[in-house]
């Protein structure tokens, strides 16, 4: 009896010391009418409510980067960006913050974020445009985006019970007659042209099997609002090599793999009107995949965007056409008999890309045939939809389909066993198909403001302290 007595004065301790926190917590979590507190009562210095009160009074806001959106970091955001509540899923919010980007002139990217308004805010929407530099550090971008988050925000919490917490703050420039900098007034010394590098090696090796990547790339691009120019030049080797035992019926031998690809890329276009463009794809190639020791094109091409393309952050639906001459110079004579020879092809794509709030997708579809022969040809649809299609509940769906008959560079040997095995030259085939379906669903706590980074080197999941069994 004295060990029962015992643990039920420890029960009663712990829930006496239990209850003054509960009564500082403040009310329940709810929805407050928007418009400030109710006139009349008691004296504002007796209504001070606590910070649990002020928590629940603010709107609820849910981040949408589609993409890698580069600087779209939410653990960041959700710490600079406290005057709100962030959601885990847009139906529960009261404003939902979409982002979508673009690749712009300067290498950098046009950010176009959009404030939709739901709920109380039904009807009220924004969009504001960040652009930023391909040199611009991570830190400074993240940054950039949580200040025009506020900005953007402040519209829909000036309505809200905590308006009069939130204060503007202005950063005047040093001196009034200042002038801003701005693409229109600079003198730029590159004439808005940009360059960029990459190069990337990669080598493995083992006792018996031995693997070696490299790849380089160089690109130059320049961007008005009439002129696109894009030029790139890449570069991929790939060497692999493996050594087999011998058994009782053969001797032992090396497998060697060496696939190299090296391709330069021309793109010009004129912008015609805010629907029509027309423009020149130039491209060289040497492809031992593809059984070219050269592919020479020029295509020039037109293109009409349903939609004007100051919404092309947000859709497009385009339809493209191009034609022009292909000269192929093989590495083995090929089905047809031709070691070399000059083909006219024509291309038409169809392609419908959308940033919605109700999530993303992009549709094409597209035929290209020779001109010498029509029956040598490829029919192919392509796209992915990733949709939000009810609370905590998402579906990715993407693939592509292809009919294919316009394969005119395959050899008349055919490929060995060895090459089959090692994917060193591309097979004949009649369809190409892949596909890939992802479904989601979150449950649980409607908030998603906590920001908790311990341990965020192990991963999400802790990925180190997993256990295998071998």
């Amino acid at each position: 009896m004295s060990v029962l007595a015992s643990v039920v004065r420890l029960v009663l301790s712990v829930a006496l010391l239990a209850l003054p926190a509960a009564a500082q917590s403040g009310p329940p979590a709810g929805r407050p009418p928007m418009g400030g507190p109710p006139t009349g009562g008691p004296p504002a210095a007796m209504m001070r409510p606590d910070s649990a009160t002020l928590q629940a009074q603010a709107i609820r806001v849910f981040l949408d980067c589609q993409g890698r959106i580069r600087g779209c970091d939410r653990d960041f955001i959700v710490t600079e960006v406290n005057f709100v509540n962030w959601m885990r899923d847009r139906f529960d919010a009261d404003v939902q913050v979409l982002v979508s980007g673009l690749t712009n002139g300067g290498g950098g990217t046009e950010n176009t974020i959009t404030f939709i308004g739901r709920r109380a805010f039904e009807g009220m929407a924004d969009t504001l445009v960040l652009n930023t530099l391909p040199n611009d550090p991570d830190d400074r971008i993240r940054r950039e985006f949580a200040r025009v988050f506020k900005l953007g925000l402040t519209r829909y919490v000036a309505r809200s019970p905590i308006a009069a917490r939130v204060q503007v703050a202005y950063v005047a420039p040093y001196g009034q007659q200042r002038q801003q900098p701005s693409a229109a007034n600079l003198k730029d010394k590159w004439n808005l042209w940009t360059y960029s590098t990459n190069t990337n090696a990669f080598i493995r090796a083992e006792e018996r099997q031995q693997s070696v990547n490299g790849s380089l790339s160089l690109s130059a691009n320049r961007a008005t609002e009439q002129w696109k120019i894009n030029v790139s030049l890449s570069g991929n080797i790939n060497t692999q090599r493996f050594e087999i035992n011998a058994t009782p019926t053969r001797p032992a031998f090396t497998v060697t793999n060496d696939q190299r690809t090296y391709n330069a890329n021309a793109l010009i276009v004129r912008s015609l009107s805010s629907h029509w463009s027309a423009g020149l794809k130039l491209g060289a190639g040497y492809s031992d995949f593809l059984n070219q020791d050269l592919a020479l094109r020029a295509q020039p091409a037109i293109e009409y965007n349903i939609f004007p393309w100051t919404e092309q952050t947000r859709r497009q639906l385009t339809f493209l056409y191009n034609v022009g001459p292909n000269v192929y110079d093989y590495q083995r004579t090929t089905v047809y008999n031709r070691d070399r020879e000059t083909r006219w092809s024509q291309q038409a794509t169809a392609s419908y890309v959308a940033r919605q709030s109700w999530g993303s997708s992009n549709v094409s579809l597209d035929w290209l045939n020779y001109l010498h022969d029509f029956n040598r040809h490829a029919l192919t649809l392509s796209g992915n939809v990733d949709l939000r299609l009810g609370r905590g509940f998402s579906l990715n769906v993407g693939g592509s389909a292809a009919r294919v008959n316009d394969q005119i560079y395959l050899p008349r040997a055919g490929n060995t066993e060895e090459e089959i095995l090692l994917q060193r030259q591309a097979l004949q085939t009649g369809f190409r198909i892949t596909t890939n379906i992802g479904i989601r669903y979150t449950f649980g706590s409607i908030y998603n403001t906590i920001v908790n980074q311990r341990f965020s080197s192990l991963g999400a999941s802790g990925g180190r302290f997993a256990f295998f069994f071998f």
